[in-house]
């Protein structure tokens, strides 16, 4: 039998004690008890000390694409199995490894037959985003994003959408070394052997708005795109000073010359989803 802990972030807007109390009965069910919850950000992440300590073989995570980029640095060099759940409000990294699956579908697949993967990812500086980086002005409607998941509705019709409009279409744009073109974001997701590389485009109020719509909506990638290629490394090249970053949806900053780098997760990940036909 394994010993499971479970992170959960109370401070989400998606945070629900009876969904945490089913999930903890889910895992009863298929022989995995939850030994213990750490509930943050009351509580400290677990590092790889304490989880090696208490003798912990499954690392559960159920929390959006930021909280879980989080607890997965602060368990980096742990040799257990992490179990990502779709906690959050794009759930990207969970969608990759189990598809639109539940949480109790997943948690019984994991329990009857586990299979575990390696990730690559998407690194610049000392960050590291397991679902990818948006470099460049159009990160501004995270604010977006932010003032609608806690439903501030004033904030977001007369302050936040234009500023991000404001900034998109004003503040210097970014691009990468191997084109020429600049772009109001670049952004990079880790695949199999290279990075996946592309160009957000808002050149009019109505791609403005699209990208904004495909943020609320759940999905940034599903916003106006030029297709850039693949590449293991690319350098930013804009004229600002400085380039604002969302990693897995938290925000950060860059400098000009700083560079994207296709690199390989930490960490023993467990899939669910279908293997893909050879």
């Amino acid at each position: 039998m394994t010993k499971t802990w479970l992170i959960v972030n109370e401070a989400s807007g998606s945070y629900d004690a009876a969904v945490i109390a089913d999930i903890v009965t889910w895992f009863a069910d298929s022989d995995q008890p939850v030994d213990c919850i750490v509930r943050c950000p009351d509580e400290d992440l677990p590092t790889p000390e304490k989880l090696r300590a208490e003798g912990v073989d499954t690392l559960t995570i159920y929390a959006g694409d930021g909280t879980t980029n989080g607890a997965l640095k602060a368990a980096a060099g742990w040799e257990g199995d992490v179990l990502i759940l779709p906690g959050g409000t794009m759930n990207l990294l969970a969608r990759a490894l189990h598809g639109d699956q539940p949480c109790r579908s997943i948690i019984a697949e994991a329990g009857r037959n586990r299979r575990t993967k390696k990730l690559n990812t998407v690194e610049i500086g000392d960050s590291i985003a397991y679902v990818g980086v948006i470099a460049g002005p159009t990160t501004s409607l995270a604010q977006v994003r932010e003032n609608a998941r806690h439903a501030r509705l004033s904030e977001l019709v007369l302050e936040a959408i234009p500023a991000a409009i404001t900034e998109t279409l004003g503040g210097p744009q970014v691009g990468i070394d191997m084109h020429d073109e600049r772009y109001p974001a670049i952004f990079a997701s880790p695949r199999e052997t290279a990075m996946e590389l592309c160009g957000f485009t808002a050149s009019t109020i109505g791609e403005v708005l699209a990208h904004a719509s495909a943020w609320l909506n759940g999905d940034f990638r599903d916003g106006p795109r030029v297709d850039l290629g693949s590449a293991r490394t690319a350098t930013l090249v804009s004229d600002a000073d400085a380039i604002g970053l969302l990693i897995d949806g938290e925000p950060a900053e860059a400098k000009p010359g700083d560079s994207l780098r296709l690199a390989e997760a930490p960490h023993n990940f467990i899939e669910t989803r279908a293997p893909a036909a050879p």
